[in-house]
């Protein structure tokens, strides 16, 4: 009975010992370097990986039209990249604060005669445009100046694209020189290139995050409009599509919530 007792112990030894270090296999990896006459040099044990990964949206991206998702991956202690991409939609922020084409020059495709005047809504009306589906990328590559990534404040470069689109009906003339709303639609966009540096802070919590920033850079604006005329001595509609560019300073202020992992 003695001796069947001191086997029991044994293996029960032995089996606590192989699930001890079978536990520490699945924590750490383990070096082990040999010398030439294949003995054991010397070994060393590193941690795992950390989660140096963030998934983010942008829960007030709707204002200016944008619907993206972001990915920020650790590089080192100091440094990251953020990547995003995703739709866009109507532009709130931009139609509101541009609520008139003044701040536009228009290219007419019949040239600029004065007499010529463009009947068709300016840029920034909705009353018959309507706002389409464009998408939007980012790559911002990160600094953390305070703690180490991805916690705490940061200084960024961005270089953001968007593009939006919307559509509107062709115009016709009821008879009297008017304009009618009622001919085939007619496809425009609009294409934004901002170049910001960014100032923010990023908290993690235990599986959230959230990041608050603020930027200032330049923004490189070129579209199409729709627009046309009646000549009032044939009734007849000439259109086409007006250009236009604009660059101009640009800022922002920045909220995401994101998953850590």
């Amino acid at each position: 009975m003695r001796y069947f007792f001191s086997v029991a112990l044994l293996a029960f030894s032995l089996t606590q010992a192989k699930a001890q270090v079978s536990k520490n296999l699945r924590d750490s990896t383990v070096v082990v370097i040999f010398n030439g006459s294949g003995s054991i040099g010397s070994k060393h044990q590193t941690k795992k990986t950390g989660e140096d990964n963030i998934i983010k949206i942008a829960p007030l991206g709707f204002i200016s039209g944008t619907f993206p998702v972001f990915f920020e991956k650790k590089i080192n202690d100091f440094f990251s990249v953020q990547l995003g991409a995703g739709l866009t939609g109507f532009n709130y922020f931009r139609n509101t604060i541009n609520n008139a084409e003044n701040s536009l020059v228009l290219s007419y495709p019949w040239g600029n005669n004065s007499s010529n005047t463009d009947v068709v809504e300016p840029v920034f009306s909705y009353n018959e445009r309507k706002a389409g589906m464009g998408y939007m990328f980012s790559i911002q590559p990160r600094l953390y100046f305070e703690s180490e990534a991805l916690e705490g404040s940061y200084m960024a470069i961005s270089y953001d694209n968007y593009h939006y689109t919307s559509n509107i009906p062709g115009i016709t003339s009821d008879g009297s020189g008017n304009p009618v709303y009622d001919g085939p639609t007619k496809d425009e966009h609009e294409n934004i290139g901002d170049i910001m540096v960014h100032f923010g802070y990023q908290t993690i919590y235990d599986r959230l995050t959230m990041e608050y920033s603020t930027g200032i850079g330049l923004r490189n604006v070129n579209g199409t409009k729709y627009a046309g005329y009646i000549d009032y001595n044939t009734n007849a509609v000439v259109d086409g599509f007006a250009t236009y560019k604009q660059t101009i300073f640009n800022y922002s202020i920045g909220l995401r919530v994101g998953y850590h992992f």
